[in-house]
């Protein structure tokens, strides 16, 4: 009921709550602008969608702001007290603002172990499935799968004999400058025509 009112009359709230609703309103817009170029490649990082933004960049502000604005205009619904609600809206944007960072962090940390777990080496004779296409004749890298436990997600492949799309078994028979796999198809049934995948 109280958001309700907050909506339909903005000339009742004071400078506090217009300035609440002002940054989310326009924070919340900013941020859906940025990520729609991001998505359609026309925005400045849009070659680095795997990489979180560091403190500072524009993604990280706008989520600041956004989250600051909104969660204090719905901890005011609850709480009169606008010092309370300033500081625990600062608290939300900070935390998330900085979640995406936290998590990458956590990802990498992730990856770099499993990497330090995993040997080269372990992975000759090994079977797995192809994660991205790989062109025949060494034409091209792809990625694939190992069955080994300590192995990382994707491991670049190239393919000696055809080309083997997205899913196909394979088996390790070669490794290229110590971090290239060489596959060949686990299963040896008639030769594929060599199309790329579409």
């Amino acid at each position: 009921m109280h958001f309700y009112l907050l909506i339909l009359d903005m000339d009742q709230l004071n400078t506090i709550e217009k300035a609440s609703w002002g940054i989310a309103i326009i924070a919340t817009c900013l941020l859906l602008i940025l990520e729609v170029m991001s998505f359609l490649g026309q925005g400045k990082d849009s070659g680095k969608r795997s990489e979180f933004p560091r403190i500072g960049d524009a993604r990280t502000v706008l989520l600041f702001f956004t989250f600051l604005g909104w969660s204090s205009i719905l901890v005011h619904l609850w709480i009169p007290l606008w010092p309370t609600v300033l500081l625990i809206g600062v608290l939300v944007g900070l935390f998330t603002a900085s979640l995406p960072k936290l998590i990458s962090r956590f990802r990498k940390k992730k990856q770099r172990a499993i990497n330090q777990a995993f040997k080269m080496d372990q992975a000759l004779k090994s079977t797995g499935e192809v994660l991205a296409y790989i062109p025949s004749g060494r034409g091209g890298k792809g990625k694939v799968h190992l069955n080994l436990r300590s192995a990382p997600y994707q491991v670049d492949a190239v393919s000696n004999g055809r080309h083997l799309p997205v899913g196909s078994p394979v088996r390790v028979v070669e490794i290229v400058d110590g971090r290239i796999l060489v596959v060949e198809p686990l299963t040896g049934g008639g030769s594929a025509p060599d199309m790329p995948r579409s």
